[in-house]
């Protein structure tokens, strides 16, 4: 029971506004469409047919349309709300207790309205306890299942990318640049021996520098986009959409559920690494230049 709860407290990446989840709200709308059609799990009363087989595919539309909100829309709409930072295993059992309930409703409406009924609590709950029958214990066995995976390959791949670090034996450049901000007639100098990461948030970054043996940093208004254009270093590589960092003052790695997170020299906060940046990543202290196509 106590591993239960630490697994319940565990990281774990939140819902983010991607194809994959557009995908994955599709993909579950036919699979219970077509579970319903040829399984007839539970018996559903509905007027045979073309018409039975019709609203038996609006239960996976229904799905697909609840799973498009909450895993598209909602981190669309509400970001602060779905940050790694806060994300766990308990936050992501929840919210799929919470779609679930939503999609159990609203086929629990559809089921009164097809056949004519009027709003019954013993046909709500009928519908309620099915759906959550057939997807409750399955979800929560699947993100826990999930979530060691995750943090098993990630905290590997860490230690890949560590081992490499250290077989390489990376040097610091003392490179300058001039760096063009969004601002007429605004640049700044980015020295590349003492720089150490930069943070976007809205229109700016944040530049951290070491100066005089502290880390600090100065705001510009400008993207990292726009700032990854102007660097023509090797070891300074975008890591996540809101992080770009000077990868030879990393002194550590760590993984877990949410992914990859690095320790740089003289700060305290772990840099998150986006998946699609790990390859760049590895191939950096491999020696390589750009990653395997």
């Amino acid at each position: 029971m106590h591993y239960f709860f630490l697994m319940l407290n565990k990281a774990y990446p939140a819902p983010t506004p991607t194809l994959r989840n557009i995908l994955v709200a599709l993909a579950f709308g036919l699979f219970i469409s077509f579970f319903l059609i040829f399984f007839e799990p539970f018996d559903i009363d509905l007027r045979s047919g073309r018409t039975r087989t019709s609203s038996l595919f609006i239960y996976g539309f229904i799905t697909t349309l609840v799973l498009f909100l909450f895993l598209y829309v909602l981190p669309l709409l509400i970001p602060r709300w779905f940050t790694d930072s806060q994300w766990k295993v308990k936050h992501q059992m929840v919210f799929c207790f919470i779609i679930l309930f939503v999609i159990a409703t609203l086929n629990g409406l559809f089921t009164n309205f097809i056949n004519e009924l009027s709003f019954s609590w013993k046909n709500y709950w009928w519908i309620i306890n099915r759906t959550f029958i057939l997807g409750c214990i399955p979800f929560a066995f699947l993100i826990l299942w999930d979530s060691d995976k995750k943090n098993r390959s990630y905290t590997r791949e860490a230690g890949r990318i560590i081992a490499l670090k250290k077989a390489k034996g990376v040097t610091q450049s003392s490179c300058s640049y001039t760096i063009k901000t969004d601002l007429k007639n605004e640049s700044f100098t980015l020295n590349e021996s003492q720089f150490s990461y930069a943070a976007a948030h809205g229109n700016y970054i944040d530049v951290f520098s070491e100066e005089i043996g502290e880390l600090g940093f100065k705001t510009y208004r400008m993207n990292l986009a726009s700032l990854e254009k102007q660097l023509f270093s090797p070891s300074l590589k975008r890591c996540h959409r809101s992080y770009l960092v000077n990868l030879t003052k990393i002194v550590n790695m760590t993984g877990n559920a949410q992914g990859i997170k690095l320790t740089l020299s003289g700060n305290q906060n772990a840099i998150p690494v986006s998946r699609k940046y790990i390859p760049e990543i590895k191939h950096f202290y491999a020696g390589s230049s750009s990653p395997d196509p």
